[in-house]
């Protein structure tokens, strides 16, 4: 692995901060931004979204397998990883949870005179009915789609102990002099090995497809362009903020140690 890669993530979180900083001053200033505006702040992020899925694509044809546990992460990030990233999921559960947290916060407010009418100009909390049918139908398609993935990856995990790899393994014992002289075995190993590492190139391209896709609909099909901006800076946040928990123990064990 070169540098390329690891610059590639540094510099998507450092838009990742910059974008977060332009939605959260729309989201702060007195006046609320016009909704044309706040379409654009969206769009935005869903472009650098969408270019550095791109990128990652490029790289990860060159080497698959190092997405899968990027040295570029904390050992804390890496845990949550699924093919390479988090999982499209992620940004549905995650709507539910700040609707219903914002629900409760503001519960007072909506059982007022004229609250429920005015809790649909704060965000979130002001999710329609029909807006949750719509997100609950998304949920249960991707959740399919995030299952024929886990198989699919499943799948090329058992395929590596299959043929030819598994005769190897079973004879090195008895050619471990021919294999270390690399007569013949190795080429067949090194043709194997670069299959399989395509193959997962491919897994990290359609999940991230994936990904971009469901948060895409959510913030552009579904949501107000006020209740989009909140879930794109909740969504970034918590990216962030799990890569500085990430770096702080990893800086605590280092001093432990």
């Amino acid at each position: 692995m070169d540098g390329r890669f690891r610059s590639c993530f540094d510099e998507w979180v450092r838009e990742q901060e910059s974008d977060l900083n332009e939605l959260l001053e729309s989201m702060q200033s007195e006046r609320r931004e016009s909704d044309s505006r706040l379409r654009e702040l969206v769009e935005k992020s869903m472009r650098h979204y969408k270019e550095y899925s791109e990128k990652r694509r490029a790289l990860a044809r060159e080497d698959g397998p190092t997405f899968f546990c990027p040295p570029w992460c904390t050992a804390f990030e890496n845990s949550f990883l699924w093919l390479g990233g988090c999982r499209p999921t992620l940004s549905i559960r995650l709507l539910y949870a700040l609707s219903g947290y914002e629900l409760e916060a503001h519960l007072d407010d909506i059982l007022a005179p004229g609250g429920l009418a005015a809790a649909f100009q704060r965000g979130l909390v002001g999710l329609s009915a029909a807006q949750l049918a719509t997100v609950n139908d998304l949920h249960c398609r991707t959740l399919k789609e995030e299952d024929r993935l886990s198989a699919k990856m499943a799948t090329l995990q058992e395929d590596v102990a299959d043929k030819p790899l598994l005769p190897i393994a079973v004879d090195r014992a008895r050619r471990r002099a021919e294999v270390a002289e690399g007569s013949g075995g190795r080429e067949v190993v090194e043709a194997t090995m670069k299959e399989h590492e395509e193959k997962l190139a491919g897994m990290v391209e359609e999940a991230d497809q994936l990904r971009v896709a469901t948060l895409r609909t959510l913030v552009t099909e579904i949501l107000t362009p006020l209740q989009a901006v909140e879930l794109l800076v909740a969504a970034k946040q918590l990216q962030l903020s799990v890569r500085q928990w990430g770096q702080r123990r990893d800086l605590h064990h280092r001093q432990r140690g």
